[in-house]
C-alpha cells in the first residue's frame, strides 16, 4: 500500500520557486493527493475482499452476485415508508393499544417495531410496487467518483500553470537560498532591476486577473462538488451532519444509524428467475457491501475537508477584493518583507505602480534571498528618484528659455520704429526737424490790416516717405 502511495508524496513537495499561496496549494494540491489515495484504497481487492457478498435460495452464487452488482442493490429510505406505514410490508395500522406481542408495539410505536423486525437499517419488508426504494447507483463507481473530483480539483492549478509560463521561476531563480554567488547576486539584481524598470504594466496586470480567476475556479468547483455529492449520495450533506454530531458523543449507535441511511452495509436485491413453464418467481437477495465500512470512514473526512477548503476559498476571494481595492494594504504586506526600511522608499516605489505590478513584486519577494529583494527596492527607489530629479530640471531649464526667449523678443519690440502712422498723428518739432530740410515760412496778416497776433505757419516741402 504504502509502495503505492508513495509517488503522490513527491507531488506535495515543496518547489524551489513556488507559484501558488498556502490556500491555493491547500484546495489543489492536498485535495488531489488526498482524494487519489482513497481512490487507491478503494480499487485494493486485496485488502477488502470482494465488494459485493450476496445470499439467497438459489445455488447459483456467483451468477447471484455478478448480478446485483451490475444492476445494483436498494434499501428502503426508513424516514418516508415508516411514516406512511409501507415499511411494515402493508401491515395494517394498530389502534387498539391494549394488543399484546409485535402489533402491540407497533400500536405503541411504530419506529421502534420497524427497528425490531427490521434486519438493518433501510433492510426489512417490504410490499412489492408500494413500498419506496432508494437504490445505491455509485456504489460500483465510487472510486471514479473519487477520481473525477481530483481531476476536477486539479484542473485550476493546470490553468495557472500553462497561464504563468514559467515567468516566476526566469525571475527568482538562483537567488532563492541563503548563499548565493557574488557574480549572480549582481546579475540577477541587474536583470531584475532593469525588468521592474520597464513598463510592464500591462503584462503584470493580466498575469494577477489570471490567478485571480483560478483562485475564483477554485470556489466554483467547491460549490460545484457540494452539490454533485448531494446528487450522487441521495442527500449526502444533510444526513451525514448528524452523523458528525454523534462522534464527539460517542454516541456509535446514532453514527451507524445514520452512516448507513447513506452507505449501508447491508442492502436488498431483486431478481426474477423463470420456471419451466415460464411463470416467473421473485427471488428476494440479501447483499452485503463491505466497501462502505471504508466509504463511511473516508467521506467523512471529506466532509470535513471540502467544508474547510470551500470556507478558505471564500475567504481568500474577499481578501483579495480588498487588495485590489485598498493600496494601503498592499503596502504593509510589502513592507513585511523589507524589515526596517523608510515606509516613505516603498511608497515611493508602489507610487507608479499597480495591482499587477505589486502582484509580481510580492512573488519574487517570497521566492528570492530577503537581502537581495531589500537591494532590489533601494535601487529602484534610487534610480526613481533621479529619474524624477531629471525631470525636474530639465522642466526648470526649459522655463528657463522660454524666459529668456519672451525678454529677447520684447527688448526687439521696443528698438524697432513704427512702420506706419496714423493719419492725425503730430508732427516732429521744430528742434527735432533735419536742418537740410527746407521749409517755407509764411506771414500772416498783422493786427493792424487783419485783427489778430501774427502768427507763423511752417509748411514740409518734403513728406514723410522722402525723409525715410
Amino acid at each position: 500500500m504504502y509502495a503505492a502511495v508513495k509517488p503522490l508524496s513527491k507531488y506535495l513537495r515543496q518547489k524551489t520557486v513556488r507559484i501558488y499561496d498556502p490556500i491555493f496549494t491547500l484546495h489543489s494540491k492536498c485535495t488531489i493527493v488526498i482524494l487519489l489515495t482513497c481512490t487507491i484504497l478503494l480499487s485494493a481487492k486485496q485488502y477488502f475482499g470482494e465488494p459485493i457478498l450476496c445470499i439467497s435460495t438459489s445455488s447459483h452464487k456467483e451468477y447471484i452476485q455478478s448480478y446485483c452488482w451490475t444492476m445494483g442493490t436498494y434499501i428502503l429510505p426508513t424516514e418516508t415508508n415508516i411514516s406512511t406505514g409501507l415499511y411494515l410490508g402493508g401491515l395494517p395500522a394498530a389502534t387498539d393499544r391494549n394488543r399484546s406481542g409485535l402489533h402491540g408495539l407497533m400500536a405503541r410505536d411504530v419506529q421502534m417495531f420497524a427497528r425490531i423486525i427490521a434486519i438493518a437499517e433501510g433492510v426489512g419488508p417490504e410490499k412489492r410496487g408500494v413500498t419506496k426504494r432508494l437504490y445505491l447507483r455509485y456504489y460500483q463507481w465510487v472510486f471514479m467518483i473519487l477520481l473525477f473530483q481530483s481531476l476536477l480539483f486539479y484542473l485550476p492549478s493546470y490553468l495557472w500553470k500553462v497561464w504563468e509560463g514559467h515567468r516566476m521561476t526566469q525571475l527568482c531563480c538562483e537567488v532563492g537560498g541563503a548563499i548565493i554567488l557574488e557574480d549572480t547576486y549582481r546579475t540577477r539584481l541587474q536583470m531584475l532591476t532593469k525588468y521592474f524598470r520597464s513598463k510592464f504594466s500591462s503584462i503584470h496586470c493580466c498575469y494577477a486577473i489570471k490567478y485571480t480567476f483560478c483562485e475564483m475556479l477554485n470556489l466554483l468547483i467547491s460549490i460545484l462538488n457540494f452539490w454533485l455529492m448531494d446528487v450522487v449520495f441521495n442527500g449526502f450533506w444533510q444526513k451525514y451532519i448528524h452523523a458528525l454530531a454523534a462522534i464527539p458523543v460517542y454516541d456509535w449507535q446514532l453514527w451507524n444509524m445514520m452512516t448507513s441511511r447513506v452507505f449501508p452495509k447491508v442492502a436488498k436485491c431483486e431478481m426474477f428467475v423463470y420456471g419451466p413453464s415460464g411463470s416467473p418467481s421473485v427471488l428476494d437477495i440479501l447483499c452485503v457491501l463491505p466497501l462502505n465500512i471504508l466509504n463511511e470512514k473516508i467521506f467523512a473526512v471529506l466532509y470535513v475537508w471540502f467544508l474547510f477548503i470551500a470556507l478558505l476559498s471564500g475567504l481568500n476571494m474577499l481578501y483579495r477584493l480588498i487588495l485590489v481595492c485598498c493600496c494601503q494594504l498592499r503596502l504593509q504586506l510589502l513592507r513585511t518583507h523589507l524589515r526596517g526600511m523608510p515606509k516613505s522608499h516603498i511608497r515611493e516605489v508602489l507610487s507608479t505602480t499597480g495591482y499587477g505590478d505589486w502582484f509580481v513584486l510580492m512573488g519574487v519577494s517570497i521566492n528570492v534571498n530577503p537581502t537581495l529583494f531589500r537591494e532590489l527596492i533601494e535601487q529602484l527607489y534610487t534610480e526613481q528618484m533621479e529619474d524624477r530629479a531629471a525631470v525636474l530640471q530639465a522642466a526648470a531649464s526649459k522655463r528657463d528659455s522660454t524666459t529668456a526667449h519672451c525678454t529677447l523678443l520684447n527688448n526687439s519690440n521696443s528698438n524697432n520704429p513704427q512702420q506706419h502712422r496714423s493719419m492725425g498723428a503730430a508732427s516732429p518739432s521744430h528742434a527735432q526737424r533735419d536742418p537740410s530740410v527746407p521749409t517755407l515760412t509764411l506771414m500772416a496778416p498783422t493786427m493792424d490790416t487783419m485783427g489778430s497776433n501774427n502768427e507763423i505757419v511752417s509748411i514740409d516741402r518734403f513728406c514723410e516717405e522722402s525723409q525715410v
